[in-house]
Order: C-alpha cells, then sequence, then structure tokens
C-alpha cells in the first residue's frame, strides 16, 4: 500500500474512534430528561440524535467519503449495542429497555445509516444552494 492511499484509511479509523465515543458519551446524555408542566421531555435522546447524525455528516464532508460516515457509525453501534446488553461481570444496563432508550437504538440506527449512506457535498453542490439564497 502506498502513503497517498492511506489517507482513507486513516480518516476511517479517526472516524471509528470518534464514533466510539460519542456513543459512550451518548449512553448516559440520551437519559437525560426535564420535566415541564408534568411532562417530561426527554431532551437528551434529541440532543445525542442530532449529534450522531451530524458527527456522521462532518465526517463524511470533511473526507468526502462515505467510508468515514459509516466507520463513525459502525463506532457508534458498536457502543451502543454493548451497553445495551447485560455486562457479564455485573449484570447491567447503561441503557434499559425503556421507550426512550429503545427510541435512541432504533431511530439512531436508522437516522445513522441514512446519514452515512448519503454521498458527500460537492463546491458545485453548494454554490448552487448558495446562488438560490442570494437570489430571493
Amino acid at each position: 500500500m502506498s502513503t497517498t492511499s492511506r489517507g482513507p484509511y486513516l480518516a476511517s479509523l479517526v472516524s471509528f474512534i470518534l464514533g466510539l465515543a460519542v456513543g459512550t458519551v451518548g449512553a448516559f446524555v440520551q437519559a437525560a430528561r426535564t420535566p415541564l408542566f408534568g411532562v417530561s421531555i426527554p431532551w437528551g435522546v434529541i440532543f445525542m440524535l442530532g449529534v450522531v447524525v451530524l458527527a456522521i455528516r462532518l465526517a463524511v464532508n470533511a473526507t468526502r467519503t462515505r467510508w468515514a460516515g459509516s466507520a463513525l457509525f459502525v463506532g457508534w453501534l458498536f457502543v451502543t449495542i454493548g451497553f445495551a446488553t447485560k455486562t457479564p461481570w455485573s449484570g447491567d444496563l447503561i441503557i434499559t429497555t425503556g421507550g426512550r432508550q429503545l427510541t435512541y437504538l432504533l431511530v439512531g440506527v436508522v437516522l445513522g445509516s441514512a446519514a452515512a449512506t448519503v454521498r458527500p457535498a460537492t463546491q458545485s453542490m453548494l454554490a448552487a444552494r448558495m446562488s438560490a439564497h442570494d437570489g430571493s
């Protein structure tokens, strides 16, 4: 393998490690909620799903390859599934089986895989968007 072809692999490795970090933080933040007028607002789930999608899209657009976004998604998924299963040494669950947690898992998988498979934005796409906004 030549040194010029190592860039995408290195970017994917860094994205995978970032996905592990996002998944670890997300496992704890997704449980946050705030009671408002007797209704519990699950802001942690909404916030972390946004972070997951944003991180994946940033990885795809920064590296101009979907491999980096997919690697970040796989890292997030690896940690999230790990935290959703019982640990063999203590039997603890970090992501439990409640409605918010299942929403975080299922919607995260759908949004994360969708965000990872959309192709990166090109300069011509960005220029077209900018010209559309200038004309209005």
